[in-house]
């Protein structure tokens, strides 16, 4: 790893590795088409695994093959009723002594905790007694074999009265048992026409008891071709997802921005090992492990393909909501592995219930937004989309085997299926690679025949360059401005026309209200509330949407000025009008007063605006019983400024808020006294509107005690 770091850090070596990309790119691809060979076989060693299996189902313990296709090659999954005897542990003898009570006959494979209730009084503790009895195909002439999986969590066999091993030690107490996992092979003599099988099974430290997956019987060589078969498809995919997971690795330490690679990889690295601790338990091959490790192996092997999973898929479909959701998926799988290594089987085992249906959502987003690209017709999405549905699939296969919900002749396929989706990101890799490789050569051609024809006046361009270099700082550094101020006016305005759109629902729906209640008699004598209220929301309308045209233009800066010499007092009086129903509602009382000469040079419409916002503010926002006061008078300054006052008794502005109240990039809306709605619009406005006039606006406030706004505009 130390030697990746160091090329990436030396600029001559990395250098020398740019010139030899393409030969590296060549062979790299040679290499994915011998991988995609190697694929082709370990499916097609899948497919001859489980094409030549037969149909055949077990009734009432009794499984006939007499009438089997090609007795002398065949191989069937011995599926179906056998019979089951809870908390019994019986031998041959006690069935040939008639001391077995009555059966009942359940399904397998299938864990015994799945059977009905209503029949059969199963706990998931305890053991009992699997029998079958086989009728076998006549003078077939060959032997026969037994591909026996592992049971929860220990068992021994019995083939016609003979006992021929098993796993682990089964007992009927946990003092007495010990679990064990290998996978078993059994040969058996044709000399009989029938077979016995007798299998006792005990679990006390796994959450079920059982087995999940089929037992498979038929002739020698072919149960051992299955065996074979099934083996080398687990190695190939093993061998497969660790290279490719190297590769992944090198790539992203060689690019450390492609983090994507990086969670690509830890998902490939924990399927890769997850062989080692299922199906044939290859581990057993190499160490000699206890049970249980095995299992908190098989479980942390699981932990790290959902977390490199999660990251993969936030990477590739980068989302805010989805990015918390994976922080929280990491943490909870982090918990997880903790408690495998701590707890014991019985417990842990649970933290499944969950994992499988987590992994379902992981990939269902990864499906709907792949989706969404392919609406769009992107090749990649269009790509990921079908390799996500067979992944879907696959896992929900895999889940059913886990569960024993499914006959699963198959066994596990997920693994397989995910090489699918490990030569798709490949070959994505290996074409944004090329494309790069491709621009970095047609770059690197520029910039040689630059080179070159400026090699004879570098000393004459010097200064010409350095000129121009200063002009496109400054350029691009009022681009930059002109771009942040865009972006923050587009946001501003999203969220201005989300407010508007919200809060004019509201009292449009109310004088809808009112007008169907004017139409009914039961309501005529309160006529003229419901025509007051009626007039109250409609003026809230009217003015959120003159606020919003007249911010709007002002944003575009197309707002109408056209100042002239008005006299303040009808402008006041109008708009204490406008509210007078309003405040005497909630017992207010405006109090009036100018002094001096009263005429603004200033936009009449404009200043209507501001003091109609101010003065619904001061309404808004003052308590029943409060006290409103309008003071009007000449500035004693040199200036020649009108000021107008408007201070209100109300809630007040926390000081924290008081200094940037006009400027704030974010429209910030809160109710009124009564809960009164508005955009929050009104005070930008009011701040934008007064500067267009040549004026200044200022506030003083008290929390709880009331809020003060000057406005000073010129009088001549």
């Amino acid at each position: 790893m130390s030697f990746f770091f160091f090329i990436t850090e030396n600029f001559e070596l990395f250098d020398i590795l740019e010139k030899i990309y393409l030969y590296q790119y060549l062979c790299v691809i040679m290499k994915i088409r011998s991988l995609i060979f190697i694929l082709l076989i370990t499916l097609t060693c899948l497919s001859a695994t489980y094409g030549k299996s037969s149909v055949q189902t077990a009734v009432k313990g009794v499984l006939d093959l007499r009438k089997v296709n090609n007795p002398a090659h065949f191989i069937v999954t011995l599926n179906g009723d056998w019979e089951f005897y809870w908390n019994e542990m019986l031998n041959p003898s006690d069935f040939r002594e008639h001391r077995a009570k009555s059966p009942y006959y359940g399904k397998v494979p299938s864990y015994w905790t799945d059977y009905p209730k209503d029949k059969i009084q199963t706990a998931k503790y305890g053991f009992a007694t699997y029998r079958l009895i086989v009728l076998l195909p006549h003078d077939t002439g060959t032997n026969f074999g037994i591909d026996l999986p592992v049971f929860d969590s220990s068992y021994q066999i019995y083939l016609n009265g003979k006992l021929m091993g098993g796993n682990g030690t089964p007992g009927k107490s946990e003092s007495e048992t010990k679990p064990g996992y290998k996978r078993n092979y059994f040969d058996l003599s044709s000399a009989s026409d029938s077979l016995e099988i007798i299998i006792n099974v005990s679990n006390f430290h796994h959450r079920r008891g059982g087995f999940w997956l089929p037992v498979s019987l038929g002739t020698h060589n072919e149960v051992i071709i299955q065996m074979a078969n099934s083996r080398a498809g687990e190695l190939s995919a093993m061998a497969l997802l660790l290279g490719f997971s190297i590769f992944f690795l090198f790539f992203f330490l060689l690019n450390p921005n492609e983090k994507i690679m990086a969670y690509f990889s830890l998902s490939a690295i924990g399927l890769a090992l997850r062989p080692l601790f299922t199906a044939h338990y290859a581990i057993n091959d190499l160490i000699n492990i206890d049970w249980v490790w095995i299992i908190r192996f098989e479980y942390i092997g699981l932990y790290i393909v959902a977390i490199g999973w999660a990251w993969f898929n936030l990477s590739l479909y980068p989302s805010k909501h989805f990015r918390f959701i994976v922080i929280i998926y990491t943490i909870s799988y982090l918990a997880a592995l903790m408690l495998t290594l701590f707890l014991p089987v019985r417990i842990f085992s649970y933290i499944m219930l969950v994992y499988y249906p987590s992994m379902i959502l992981l990939i269902g987003y990864a499906l709907v937004r792949s989706f969404q690209g392919t609406i769009k017709k992107k090749i990649t999405d269009i790509i990921y989309f079908g390799a996500f549905i067979v992944l879907l699939l696959a896992g929900i296969h895999d889940i059913r085997i886990a569960q024993s919900s499914s006959d699963g002749s198959s066994g596990y396929i997920l693994t397989y299926f995910i090489i699918l989706l490990v030569f798709i990101q490949a070959g994505i890799l290996l074409l944004r690679w090329g494309k790069d490789y491709n621009e970095r050569v047609r770059l690197q051609g520029e910039l040689e025949a630059i080179n070159r024809s400026l090699e004879a006046r570098v000393e004459e361009r010097t200064n010409e360059l350095k000129i121009r270099n200063e002009e496109i700082e400054e350029q691009n550094k009022k681009i930059a401005d002109q771009n942040k101020k865009l972006s923050e006016t587009i946001q501003l305005k999203d969220k201005v026309f989300s407010v508007i759109a919200h809060d004019l629902r509201a009292p449009v729906s109310n004088i809808l209200y009112m007008l169907y209640m004017l139409k009914e008699n039961a309501h005529k004598e309160e006529n003229e509330t419901f025509t007051n209220y009626s007039i109250s929301y409609a003026q809230n309308v009217i003015s959120l949407i003159e606020n919003m045209l007249v911010w709007g233009r002002g944003q575009e800066e197309k707002i109408k000025y056209t100042p002239d010499l008005w006299d303040v007092d009808p402008i006041i009086l109008k708009n204490m009008s406008i509210f007078k129903e309003i405040a005497d509602k909630k017992e207010i009382s405006v109090e009036y007063r100018r002094e001096g000469e009263l005429k603004v040079f200033a936009d009449k419409d404009l200043l209507d605006i501001i003091v109609r916002n101010l003065l619904s503010n001061a309404v808004k926002y003052t308590p029943h019983g409060g006290s409103i006061k309008i003071h009007v008078q000449d500035d004693i300054s040199e200036l020649k400024n009108i000021s107008i006052k408007i201070c209100d008794t109300g809630v007040g502005i926390a000081e924290e808020k008081q200094y940037n109240l006009f400027t704030l990039s974010e429209i910030e809306s809160t109710k009124g006294t009564d809960n009164e709605t508005g955009t929050g619009l009104g005070l930008k406005l009011c701040y934008e509107l007064v500067k267009l006039n040549q004026g200044n606006i200022t506030l003083s406030s008290t929390p709880a005690k009331g809020t003060c706004f000057t406005i000073k505009l010129p009088s001549a």
